[in-house]
């Protein structure tokens, strides 16, 4: 889990959720191909300030646009290293494509931010 998908600074103010007035806000990486029906996932946390970051992982077939949550993971403003999702702790298998999800929140804010790395899933390779 040492290759770096997606690097990112996100300000406070990313947010998401249904009925939410910043549902929009929400960053993604980009699909993935699935490997196998289980991974480990990672986010590498590098710096964080007041502000907590959540992130997802979403799986789809290649055929169908509904996506499904596979977990989603909290990290707090302390929360600096990395921060593991175990394919023993995600009920839902990985169909055909992953990607991850992030938001910080509400309130936009300049001063508090969280700097991280997505990385690439670690897969059980049963495929």
């Amino acid at each position: 889990m040492t290759n770096q998908l997606q690097g990112e600074v996100l300000f406070k103010g990313w947010a998401g959720g249904s009925g939410s007035v910043n549902a929009d806000k929400w960053c993604y990486t980009p699909w993935m191909p699935v490997r196998g029906d289980l991974a480990t996932y990672a986010v590498e946390v590098l710096g964080i300030n007041g502000v907590s970051l959540k992130w997802n992982v979403e799986t789809r077939t290649r055929e169908s646009a509904n996506v499904d949550d596979v977990f989603a993971v909290d990290v707090t403003a302390s929360g600096e290293g990395l921060s593991v999702a175990e394919a023993d702790e995600v009920s839902i298998k990985a169909k055909e494509l992953v990607r991850y999800k992030f938001y910080t929140g509400g309130g936009a804010s300049t001063t508090e931010y969280v700097h991280f790395r997505a990385l690439q899933p670690s897969w059980q390779t049963d495929r």
